[in-house]
C-alpha cells in the first residue's frame, strides 16, 4: 500500500516541478525568534528547513528535496553559527523533507518516526527515489537515500542547551508525521500537517486523522506555527488548514451520500473549492485531493454498520 501511495506522491511532484508558479519563488531565511530560523527553499518543492541554534549546537528540521537544496540550507545555518549540527529531524518521509539527509551525515544522528525509516528503507523507498530521478529536478541524480538512524513510536524528548523539544507523532498527512513543540518559545514546527497559503498534496493522507492532529496542536500553548510549506504564522494558519480539510470532507461526503461518482464529485466540489481558495497556490491539486477524500470516505460510509445491525 505504501509503495502505491509513494508513487502517487511522486506523480504530484512531477506536476509540481513543472509548475512556473512554484519555480517563481526565491529562497529566503526568516528569523522566527532569536535562535530559531526557517529557510524556505523557494524553488522546486518550496519546502521549509527550520533550525534552532542552542548553546550546544544546532538542530535542523527537514533537509530539502535534493543534496543541492540541502547544501543551501546548510549554508543558511553557517551564516548564523559555526556550532556543530547535533541532530537532523525529518517530519515525514517525503523527498522534500528527507532527500537532503546525506548532506548532514556528519551530524551522525537523524531522527524520525519509525514509519519514516520503514518507508525509506523498504523497496518502495528505492522505487520512489528511482522515479524522482526520472524527473528533471536539478541535483536529483546525486541523491542517495539516507534514512533516520534514531526512531521513536509516540513521543520523544530532546534537551539541547537551554531548549527542550517535544517530538510528537500524530499521523494525518502521512503515517510517519511528527511535529515539534518548543514550549519555551510557544512554537510548533508542524511539518506538512500545515501548509500556509498552499493546497497540500494528499496522496498519503487520512483526513480524519489529520484533523485530530490539528485539534491536538490547537490545544497546545503556542503562538507561532512553522509549516512544512509557506511562511511561519500565528494560529490563523492552523485554523485555515482545518477549514480546508473540513470543507473538503463535508462536500465530498455529501456527494457520496447522493450516490455521485468520483468524476461527478470532482465536477461539483472542485469549482467550489477552487473559488473559495483562489488565493492559495497549487489549485491544480484539488481534484486529486477530492479523489483521496472520495476513496477514504466511501470506504467508511459503505463499511460502517447500519443503525439496524
Amino acid at each position: 500500500m505504501r509503495g502505491n501511495r509513494l508513487r502517487w506522491v511522486a506523480v504530484i511532484f512531477s506536476i509540481l516541478f513543472c509548475s512556473r508558479v512554484v519555480w517563481a519563488e526565491e529562497s529566503k531565511t526568516i528569523e522566527v525568534w532569536k535562535n530559531l530560523f526557517t529557510f524556505t527553499h523557494g524553488k522546486g518543492a518550496n519546502s521549509n528547513t527550520t533550525f534552532l541554534v542552542t548553546k550546544e549546537g544546532v538542530i535542523v528540521i527537514d533537509t530539502g528535496v535534493t543534496p543541492a537544496e540541502a547544501r543551501k540550507a546548510k549554508e543558511a545555518v553557517r551564516k548564523q553559527t559555526q556550532l556543530p549540527i547535533l541532530y537532523i529531524i525529518n517530519t515525514n518521509y517525503h523527498g522534500d523533507h528527507s532527500f537532503g539527509n546525506q548532506v548532514f551525515k556528519d551530524s551522525h544522528t537523524i531522527i524520525a518516526h519509525e514509519n519514516v525509516r520503514k518507508a525509506l528503507t523498504q523497496e518502495s523507498g528505492k522505487e520512489y527515489l528511482a522515479f524522482f530521478k526520472t524527473l528533471k529536478i536539478p541535483g536529483m541524480e546525486e541523491t542517495v537515500i539516507t534514512p533516520p538512524n534514531m526512531i521513536f513510536k509516540d513521543k520523544m524528548h530532546i534537551y539541547a542547551g537551554e531548549y527542550h523539544l517535544e517530538l510528537i507523532h500524530m499521523p494525518g498527512y502521512t503515517d510517519g508525521d511528527l511535529f515539534i513543540y518548543i514550549e519555551a518559545l510557544k512554537t510548533l514546527i508542524t511539518g506538512d500537517l500545515i501548509f500556509n497559503g498552499k493546497v497540500p498534496d494528499m496522496g498519503d493522507a487520512y483526513i480524519d486523522d489529520w484533523t485530530k492532529a490539528l485539534n491536538y496542536m490547537g490545544d497546545l500553548d503556542a503562538e507561532i506555527y512553522i509549516p512544512g510549506h509557506g511562511d511561519p504564522g500565528g494560529k490563523p494558519i492552523l485554523i485555515a488548514m482545518k477549514h480546508y480539510l473540513f470543507e473538503l470532507r463535508q462536500r465530498v461526503v455529501r456527494q457520496i451520500e447522493k450516490g455521485s461518482s468520483l468524476k461527478e464529485t470532482q465536477n461539483v466540489v472542485g469549482p467550489m473549492l477552487k473559488e473559495k481558495y483562489r488565493s492559495w497556490q497549487n489549485l491544480e491539486r484539488i481534484d486529486g485531493n477530492i479523489e483521496r477524500a472520495y476513496k477514504e470516505f466511501s470506504c467508511l460510509l459503505y463499511t460502517s454498520p447500519s443503525p439496524r445491525d
